[in-house]
């Protein structure tokens, strides 16, 4: 059973009679990917229910097929559902900004006298990857900056109590945003879930703000994670089954539900655990000025190709190419070796997690 075979058996039982749960969040966590703009507005003035963003959303012609993440199949789902219909769906924002490098998008469900506010993840936008990667070495990226100042301003519309999520890098939105709000909004917030969500580098891992919400915070990755691995969290993983494999299993609507709760796993899968540690060793590896200097080279090739999306790379992947080769055979000396220090860095990082893998017997008590 998935998210939407949950919808099927739990959609005639109200909020009212049933409080939300962690399936309830990857619901509007996975919901948040909708193009909602000239749907919903930012501030108050145009808010609709879930059914009736359904029928507005089909109305508008939207095609969000290409997306990782298709919400229109939930959408409609959750439009049919008695649970879902009426919940109020409000403060939409979308901003994507190459400039400032800066993918950011959030809205609020509201449920009563209770606020889920979710963090939209990663969209196909090569600017919202590039921001992905700066988490490795920012300590406040403007996403998540952003986080923080919708938090506070929704959180001052009303008095309800606040759950904040996404999935993915709106998954390290939420746990951000949680941390870093104004102390009398925290004391509001009854749960912060991080779906698969990566963590943070370490300078915010150890803050004193982020230390202070581990026990309001849930991070569930799956068997097989490799985003959910990425980066520093604190907190205790609920590790969880999917029927995917692989990086596949980042797609919510894989993740395995069992009645109210997602189907727990025995722990990490080999798979997961040898990427996250040749990861991590590459990562520790470079300074970070090393980091800004890989990470903006990388997309400065791509996004200078005029190429904006992966789909863009995809279409058009021998001009984007081209254009990639061309950049780097025009690049100075001291820049080649640069970059060649940080991919000999990864090759040397993949080296030594095989052989510390090889030599942990714990590994050998891990999933196949």
């Amino acid at each position: 059973m998935n998210i939407l075979d949950y919808l099927d058996w739990r959609g005639d039982i109200l909020f009212s009679e049933r409080g939300l749960n962690e399936i309830d969040n990857l619901i509007f966590s996975t919901l948040a990917y909708t193009k909602m703009e000239g749907l919903i507005s930012e501030d108050d003035e145009k808010k609709l229910t879930i059914f009736e963003l359904y029928e507005e959303y089909v109305k508008a012609g939207y095609d969000q097929s290409m997306m990782i993440i298709n919400p229109i199949t939930l959408l409609k789902k959750a439009s049919e559902a008695d649970r879902y219909k009426n919940v109020i769906v409000r403060n939409y924002v979308n901003k994507i900004d190459t400039e400032m490098k800066l993918q950011f998008s959030a809205v609020t469900f509201e449920l009563g006298k209770e606020f889920y506010i979710a963090y939209r993840g990663t969209d196909n936008t090569l600017v919202g990857w590039r921001e992905d990667c700066n988490l490795s070495y920012l300590d406040r990226t403007p996403g998540q900056f952003e986080a923080v100042r919708y938090l506070n301003e929704i959180a001052g519309k009303s008095d309800n109590s606040l759950t904040v999520g996404g999935h993915s890098k709106g998954g390290n939105f939420a746990v951000y945003a949680g941390s870093f709000c104004d102390e009398e909004v925290k004391e509001r917030i009854i749960r912060i879930y991080s779906n698969d969500g990566p963590g943070f580098n370490d300078t915010v891992a150890n803050s004193s703000e982020y230390l202070s919400v581990i026990p309001k915070t849930e991070h569930i990755i799956t068997d097989s994670s490799i985003v959910g691995m990425l980066l520093s969290s604190k907190t205790k993983k609920k590790i969880i089954k999917s029927s995917a494999m692989g990086l596949d299993q980042h797609d919510p609507y894989t993740w395995n539900v069992k009645c109210t709760e997602f189907e727990k796993a025995e722990g990490l899968s080999t798979a997961s655990v040898f990427m996250d540690n040749a990861i991590t060793i590459w990562i520790n590896s470079l300074s970070d000025d090393n980091k800004r200097v890989f990470v903006n080279t990388v997309f400065d090739f791509l996004e200078n190709s005029g190429a904006k999306t992966l789909n863009d790379i995809a279409d058009k992947k021998w001009e984007v190419y081209n254009s990639v080769l061309k950049a780097m055979t025009q690049m100075n000396n001291e820049k080649k070796l640069e970059l060649g220090f940080t991919v000999k860095k990864f090759f040397d990082a993949g080296r030594d997690a095989i052989i510390n893998f090889n030599n942990n017997d714990q590994n050998k008590k891990l999933l196949p």
